[in-house]
């Protein structure tokens, strides 16, 4: 390039790197925060632990199922729905649900027991109907200011050995029942055709209120229901009337309801259900499904059982739009799910937990292997609106920050509900089950509440690089330097073409906030950036671009330029040669 008599000599790269700097896209500094679903801290509940004052016998799985009621003792605290569902209270495997009353650290206050014999609950259980396998909350659907709870039954046999049932429990502020009413086969104005061993009640969940007419609806999962093979699965969307009967409902199978996604015999559709809010804008709730032994797996891997979660998005007659599935083949979800883990036992709706405007959701995989045979574990899954994962992070026995103690076939993960800020820190909590720990006797169970990160925890880039740099081949000094704020440890990664560097040779501070570049070769052209992380997120600079300068034979002063004091340099080199 000649300007005013000068020429440059050769700058490796120099043109279509400042192009790319240049072009207006806008640097990647904003911080990532998928951490959100990292834990923070965490404490376990169950006997004699967290507060909670009741009593729980061998077997009875305390924690299979959880809900978050809302504020039903009025004391200005969210309060939680824990199943129970071989508790032995008036029979063997008959049931129960306890209400948690909590404080804003999340230990109990005070407990409510539901069962055959306590709480106030009218209905008739048989002998293994499992009373509390499922539960969600129902907002308050008679009106009278306390929220109400749908509790699954998923061995109930009204119609058939088996057939399943669900409860609506019209609640009163202390957590007893006020009255109740049964769906299933016989009861409850329910229309819809049941078979032996469908399991109706294993999985409750409400979408919100499809068709607009001020009541919430209930999905129920029928996971061993057989349209489409054998314990294929099936979900019935309820249109529910106040007093809790059925006015009308709609099945989504592989065969009915407008699903268009392929289901395999023993996939068990319908084990786990979450509402999505309106993921896709279109006005009407979607709905998160599980299917934890569906069978996705990697080319060239084997093992089955790893699990998937559908998103279906509704239309306000309750079939299904379109779907989306997530497994470890399909949805954009890149983390690792090891065979028979189960992802998708069991779905919670998140919100907007990482502020992108989109609704995020946790998912159980009860049997992960993380520290040990089947301890558990939960992801939080990232969503796009079109119901793919943009980002997922894992908590385990190894992952996460999750410091709490896991053991052998513990099932961590076998329900997770949403608590909100409890305490008001600015950090969301989790209620995550545990129903085969043995702290309080042989599969006894437990809850653990966990506190999650948010954005502000994790790294902010506040001073960006330098985003050019010019070194001669051989010769010279270059530095990028950047600060970056944000909670616990930071440390830092320099990179460069997005990979990262060492130190050694003409690198230095490739793990501190400077970057050091010296007596630089064609090698250490490229792209820098530095990736900031700590335990709840990262954040990645913007980029600076070091260009190295090539030597001309002409360039006699070495500035990088052959031009007039070159010049002058020949012309007093000759000029000492000459005699005076």
């Amino acid at each position: 390039m000649e300007r005013f008599g000068f020429e440059r000599c050769g700058t490796l790269g120099v043109v279509s790197l400042s192009a790319l700097l240049w072009s207006g896209v806008a640097p990647a500094g904003t911080p990532e925060c998928p951490e959100s679903g990292t834990a923070v801290s965490e404490f376990k509940i169950t006997e004699g632990v967290g507060g909670f004052g009741g009593i729980l016998a061998d077997g009875v799985r305390f924690g299979s199922s959880l809900a978050v009621i809302g504020d039903v003792d009025g004391d200005g605290v969210v309060d939680l729905a824990v199943g129970s569902p071989l508790d032995g209270d008036g029979g063997i495997g008959r049931g129960a649900v306890w209400i948690l009353f909590l404080h804003p650290d999340g230990s109990v206050k005070a407990e409510q027991k539901i069962s055959s014999i306590e709480g106030g609950f009218g209905g008739v259980l048989d002998d293994q109907d499992r009373f509390g396998t499922s539960l969600a909350p129902l907002g308050d659907l008679d009106g009278d200011g306390i929220g109400d709870l749908a509790v699954g039954a998923q061995f109930d046999d009204d119609g058939g050995s088996s057939f399943g049932a669900v409860w609506t429990l019209f609640l009163n502020a202390d957590g007893t029942v006020k009255h109740e009413q049964k769906i299933s086969a016989t009861q409850g104005g329910f229309g819809g055709t049941l078979d032996p061993g469908d399991w109706f009640g294993f999985a409750v969940a409400s979408p919100g209120d499809l068709d607009d007419d001020g009541l919430p609806e209930l999905a129920v999962g029928a996971i061993s229901d057989d349209d489409g093979g054998f314990a294929a699965g099936a979900v019935w969307i309820l249109f529910l009337n106040a007093d809790g009967t059925v006015r009308n409902e709609q099945k989504i199978s592989e065969i009915q309801g407008g699903f268009a996604g392929l289901l395999d015999a023993g996939d068990n559709f319908g084990s786990s259900l979450a509402p999505l809010g309106d993921l896709d804008g279109d006005g009407v709730e979607d709905l998160a499904v599980g299917a934890p032994f569906d069978d996705d797996a990697p080319v060239c891997i084997s093992g089955t059982d790893r699990g998937a979660v559908w998103v279906l998005f509704l239309t306000a007659t309750g079939t299904v739009k379109s779907e989306q599935k997530i497994s470890a083949t399909e949805g954009g979800f890149a983390g690792v799910l090891g065979a028979s883990g189960l992802f998708g036992a069991s779905l919670a709706f998140l919100g907007d937990n990482d502020g992108d405007g989109v609704s995020d959701l946790a998912v159980g995989a009860i049997t992960d292997d993380d520290g040990g045979s089947d301890r558990g574990a939960v992801w939080f899954l990232f969503l796009h609106p079109g119901g793919t994962v943009k980002a997922e992070r894992k908590i385990s026995d190894t992952a996460g920050g999750f410091a709490g103690a896991l053991d052998d076939q513990d099932h961590f993960g076998s329900a997770v509900a949403s608590l909100g800020d409890l305490d008001a820190d600015g950090r969301a909590e989790l209620a995550i089950g545990e129903n085969l720990d043995d702290d309080a006797g042989l599969q006894a169970g437990a809850v653990w509440i966990v506190s999650l990160g948010d954005c502000a925890d994790a790294p902010s880039i506040t001073a960006q690089p330098a985003r050019f740099a010019l070194l001669p081949v051989g010769g010279g000094v270059a530095q990028f330097s950047i600060a970056a704020a944000g909670d616990a440890t930071l440390s830092y990664q320099w990179r460069r073409d997005e990979t990262p560097l060492a130190n050694g040779g003409a690198i230095s501070g490739a793990d501190t906030p400077t970057l050091t570049v010296t007596t630089a070769s064609n090698e250490d052209f490229g792209v820098y950036d530095c990736v900031v992380t700590n335990a709840l997120g990262f954040a990645t600079s913007a980029p600076a671009v070091l260009a190295i300068r090539q030597s001309c034979d002409t360039d006699l002063n070495a500035d990088g330029f052959t031009g007039f004091a070159d010049l002058n340099a020949l012309l007093a080199q000759f000029n000492a040669a000459c005699p005076p």
